[in-house]
């Protein structure tokens, strides 16, 4: 009998999702075999004891819903337990291979008895995935009971843990402008209306940018409704585009949904000739930057207080993150071509590692790319309140543009600069820097392929008080490397 399962300790379990996972045939011993899972996995995961009860009984009710109407007489059938703890809430998958049911729940119509009465569960589904069985799943709200380490959270797009199985009654195609309103809907099951674009909220807005090509999206689709979105955002002249609202429905993950969405958003990136693609991986959803990693992004740059503080992802409680968060970008590149680039001295140790990191080799440039317009460029991004400020030319009156420009985006009361020093095209990139760190800008990293398909030093400065930095948390010993060396400089510069 098959018995796959994983149980951290609560002190191992640090800023990870505590799951457990076990199959059982569905003879007479299933039903006491699963159940006594509960009491270890929310012992486990610090869920309060009465909570702990009210999980079980769930659980019991979902077990033999399934075993009466999947397996009927049959002790040889499949049944897959899955146990998922959030901060405030657990998941709970029951899967199984045997009789076809109804999908029922949420869009699909009303559930059948007793499923429809279930107390203590919220968001009953039932969804039948054609040869690739059925689910059952819902969630069940706990507390924490203060013996576990409850501050974690699974990512929306969680990796495959049955990958073959990926049922062929889900679509992963191109979305057209009929899915707006489903990728939409499905932003908010996941993110409520906190996510960072918006836009995205607005059927109409995201039918236009379908229709022009400027938002290029796979879609998952199930018996008509939209279960996974991934986007491309492209952006016209600049060589990169930006991956994104990567959203896998809660009943469906799992089935590796993810990495067939993702291999649909990089072969239209590769056809379109891009010569890299990025996400931006806010640093209180680590699981979301180890499934960036696995799909070859590296990390680039530490951004603090990009992610507005009303940002908040669904299992993080009502309230979600007071402070403004960090997001790590992180680069797939496309085009392996060694990087011609100027490397200011104060630097270039962090380049170089940055480079090494996406596995680019790095060439001094000989003669800087010369640019026509204005030497510093400033842009307000007033929904998210940031600034960008461009460095593309150093000369006499750069300083002086630089400051004011800096002093007009602090008179809109931005929370955060960013400045971003093109290193094709300023040659004197040790005096442009110099300048920067004078008006309080510290490193952030690497922008690859940005502008005029160029590389950037993107530096920052921060304007607001209420900016998580204690709290920040990356994955991979990398990330971890470059948030020791960003706050170091911070406070080099900044005294």
């Amino acid at each position: 009998m098959p018995w796959p399962s994983t149980l951290p300790s609560p002190r191992a379990r640090d800023f990870h999702v505590s799951r457990v996972q076990a199959t059982v045939l569905s003879d007479a011993s299933a039903r006491p075999l699963l159940l006594a899972l509960v009491p270890a996995f929310a012992d486990a995961s610090g869920i309060a004891a009465d909570d702990a009860q009210r999980l079980e009984t769930v659980v019991a009710a979902l077990v033999d819903f399934t075993l009466e109407h999947a397996y009927p007489g049959d002790d040889f059938g499949e049944v897959e337990l899955t146990l998922e703890a959030d901060v405030d809430l657990v998941r709970v998958t029951v899967h199984d291979w045997g009789l076809p049911l109804t999908s029922a729940g949420g869009e699909a119509g009303p559930l059948p008895e007793p499923l429809a009465g279930l107390a203590d569960a919220q968001d009953v589904r039932l969804l039948n995935l054609g040869s690739g069985g059925k689910r059952l799943t819902t969630e069940v709200p706990v507390r924490a009971s203060g013996n576990g380490d409850a501050q974690s959270h699974q990512a929306d797009a969680a990796g495959p843990q049955r990958s073959a199985d990926v049922p062929d009654t889900i679509e992963v195609r191109a979305a057209t402008v009929e899915d707006a309103e489903g990728i939409a809907q499905l932003l908010y099951q996941s993110y409520h209306l906190s996510y960072v674009h918006a836009d995205f909220y607005r059927p109409r807005y995201l039918m236009a940018l379908l229709e022009s090509d400027e938002l290029l999206s796979a879609v998952a689709v199930h018996e008509g409704n939209v279960v996974g979105h991934h986007a491309l955002m492209p952006v016209e002249g600049v060589p990169s585009a930006e991956t994104g609202a990567a959203v896998v429905h809660t009943g469906y993950r799992g089935l590796g949904l993810f990495g067939r969405l993702f291999e649909q958003t990089l072969e239209v990136a590769t056809d379109r000739g891009l010569a890299s693609v990025f996400g931006d991986a806010v640093t209180i959803h680590p699981f979301s930057q180890r499934v960036e990693r696995s799909h070859g992004y590296r990390e680039t740059a530490l951004q603090l207080g990009m992610i507005p503080a009303q940002t908040t992802m669904r299992g993080f409680g009502g309230d979600g993150p007071r402070r403004r968060t960090a997001a790590l970008r992180s680069y797939l590149p496309l085009d392996g071509r060694p990087r011609e680039v100027v490397l200011p001295d104060a630097y270039r140790e962090l380049l170089e590692s940055v480079y090494e990191n996406l596995g680019l080799p790095v060439a001094a440039r000989a003669v800087s790319a010369t640019l026509e317009g204005d030497a510093v460029t400033a842009t307000f991004d007033e929904t998210r309140a940031l600034g960008l400020l461009r460095i593309r030319r150093w000369d006499d009156q750069a300083a002086a543009t630089l400051t004011r420009e800096v002093r007009q985006l602090l008179s809109l009361h931005v929370d955060v600069v960013y400045a971003d020093l093109d290193l094709a095209a300023v040659a004197e990139a040790a005096e442009a820097t110099a300048a920067a760190n004078e008006l309080g800008f510290f490193a952030a990293g690497l922008v690859l392929d940005g502008s005029d398909g160029h590389d950037h030093l993107r530096l920052q400065r921060l304007d607001a008080t209420d900016i998580e930095l204690d709290g920040v948390v990356c994955d991979s010993s990398f990330a971890q490397m470059l948030k020791r060396r960003v706050l170091e400089d911070k406070a080099r510069v900044r005294g």
